[in-house]
């Protein structure tokens, strides 16, 4: 499995998924949307709407959504 995760530096929920998903060995990409509107646009767009917080995480292709949402996620698999 793959992740695409965006965030922002020292984002402590943003640290958090990152280990939870490594834990799973699952390969994270970290984009750093800090203050690039083309990336935040990026993202709500895998997003399909218009979501502010970081994390946002997209695992193989698929949104999950934030923390709460990829630890419910990857506790079903």
């Amino acid at each position: 499995m793959e992740a695409k995760m965006y965030s922002t530096p020292r984002c402590g929920w943003c640290e958090r998924v990152a280990r939870i998903l490594e834990d799973k060995e699952i390969t994270v990409e970290k984009i750093d949307v800090s203050g690039n509107k083309k990336l935040i646009k990026e993202m709500q767009t895998a997003a399909g709407e218009k979501v502010t917080s970081v994390p946002q995480v997209i695992i193989d292709g698929k949104y999950v959504g934030g923390y709460t949402e990829v630890e419910r996620f990857l506790n079903r698999i």
